[in-house]
């Protein structure tokens, strides 16, 4: 009988550190999809489940709160806090997938915390009443007689 055909021997140097560190990358693309996944669960919570919850209501004569993001982005804010604490350790643990992901969820989330702040404060400005004019405007239409003056 003739001996079995063999692969030739493997040269321990030549593929190690590679072979390491592909085996490292799964479980980090793995561990950066679980965080996304789970701070856009987080943001989809903060954002309608939260507010709907918190202005649903069954009576029709029961008083309607107002909306405002005010209440809102706070919680947004921690988030965003905490999506930079991982984007830091990931990065100190040389996991780059987990903090490339970690900081574009950063990037979304201030974002979202921007434009969030500006829609607010544009709501904010129109429901200010429009001041009255002050000074040296007397208001009449025609210079006529007094009739069409306010006040007068």
């Amino acid at each position: 009988m003739s001996p079995l055909p063999s692969s030739p021997p493997v040269d321990p140097g030549s593929a190690g550190p590679r072979r390491r560190e592909r085996a490292r990358r799964g479980p980090d693309a793995a561990a950066g999809c679980v965080l996304v996944l789970l701070e856009l669960t987080a943001l989809a919570v903060i954002l309608l489940a939260w507010p709907f919850l918190d202005h649903f209501e069954l009576d029709p004569q029961a008083p309607r709160k107002p909306f405002t993001l005010w209440r809102y982005l706070p919680a947004v804010a921690v988030l965003g806090g905490l999506v930079l604490v991982a984007a830091v350790l990931a990065a100190r643990a040389r996991a780059v997938v987990t903090a490339v992901s970690q900081t574009a969820m950063g990037v979304l989330i201030a974002a979202v915390l921007l434009g969030g702040t500006a829609l607010q404060r544009h709501e904010d400005e129109r429901g200010r009443p429009v001041p009255a004019p002050t000074g040296g405007f007397s208001g009449c239409r025609s210079g006529g007689d007094s009739d069409e003056c306010p006040g007068g």
